[in-house]
């Protein structure tokens, strides 16, 4: 049962006593009854030009069972809770534990009254499923999960990552930046590793962490290397900054613009060279890893300078 905070302080209070607390802390509970449960729509995806979805980078995981609107939404974890209703977002459940922080989004009632505070054990109900005050809204559960920065700079993800409030159309941070990352703030993390079982997912979009899979990733408790993917997307600036640090080296092995015209135009070159621009395309589009875009374009130099090294056809 969620017992009410009557002063302010208390949620001062409790941070103080909670410095011991341990970064990933794990959902031990199912957040809502099992029967049917599954992901209609995975965290981290960009859903622009999805219908019914609003545009940008999902940073939150949505769920669902068999029993829909009116479903309990049950906090899988303990801590302080904090009820807020969200002007797009319906009546969203903000629990926190230690260095982690869960919010359940989309709700339609709650067991504490708008800006009040409490305290949840595992399992206690924070509300029911439902979507209160949405104009569009499929009832579903969002559940959002956030790390403190202190936690994530010492994780190593490479999964994407978001701090709080930066909107989403904002991209994945960079490695860089998450080992940067400023120690009380908070910062989006994929949900999947924190849910107390994996889940089925329904709706597997190709630009899914790890490529698109059947169900959520194992119980980590922790975001980490197991999402397969990077940290960030690629800005338009970083592309294009890549794509003239790739054009001088290939000018400086070809020799000059003039040079690599001619050896495009040769009988047989073309071809080849354009097949590995479209390879290197291909790979570079379906991957939000950085290394892997670098290989593309090595491997793109690389037959440039192969083809470049072949005698012209018809001479010795």
């Amino acid at each position: 049962m969620i017992r009410a905070a009557a002063p302010v302080f208390a949620l001062i209070a409790l941070g103080l006593s909670q410095g011991t607390a341990w970064a990933g802390t794990c959902l031990t509970a199912d957040i809502m009854k099992p029967s049917g449960q599954r992901v209609s729509s995975p965290y981290g995806v960009n859903r622009s030009g999805r219908p019914g979805a609003s545009a940008g980078y999902h940073q939150g995981m949505d769920i669902v069972n068999s029993e829909g609107a009116g479903t309990p939404i049950y906090s899988g974890s303990a801590g302080s809770v904090l009820y807020h209703h969200f002007g797009g977002g319906g009546i969203i459940a903000d629990v926190v534990s230690g260095d982690t922080r869960f919010l359940y989004l989309h709700m339609n009632t709650t067991t504490l009254k708008e800006g009040q505070s409490g305290q949840v054990a595992v399992g206690d109900q924070v509300g029911t499923m439902g979507c209160k005050g949405m104009k569009q809204c499929a009832p579903h559960l969002h559940l959002g999960t956030l790390l403190k920065g202190s936690a994530i700079s010492t994780t190593g993800t490479n999964g994407r990552v978001w701090k709080m409030y930066s909107g989403k159309s904002a991209s994945p941070m960079t490695a860089d930046a998450i080992k940067s990352a400023v120690p009380q703030a908070w910062y989006y993390v994929n949900p999947e590793p924190f849910l107390p079982r994996q889940l089925p997912i329904s709706n597997k979009y190709p630009d899914m962490a790890g490529g698109p899979r059947d169900t959520t990733l194992p119980k980590t408790c922790s975001p980490g290397a197991n999402e397969g993917a990077a940290s960030e997307t690629v800005s338009r600036s970083d592309t294009q900054s890549r794509q003239k640090a790739i054009a001088s080296a290939a000018e400086k092995a070809s020799g000059s613009e003039d040079h690599a015209v001619k050896v495009a135009n040769q009988p047989n070159r073309s071809l080849y060279i354009e097949l590995a621009r479209i390879n290197a395309t291909e790979l570079t589009a379906n991957t939000f890893d950085y290394d892997a875009q670098m290989d593309a374009a090595l491997a793109q130099l690389v037959a440039l300078y192969a083809l470049d090294a072949r005698p012209v056809e018809g001479k010795p």
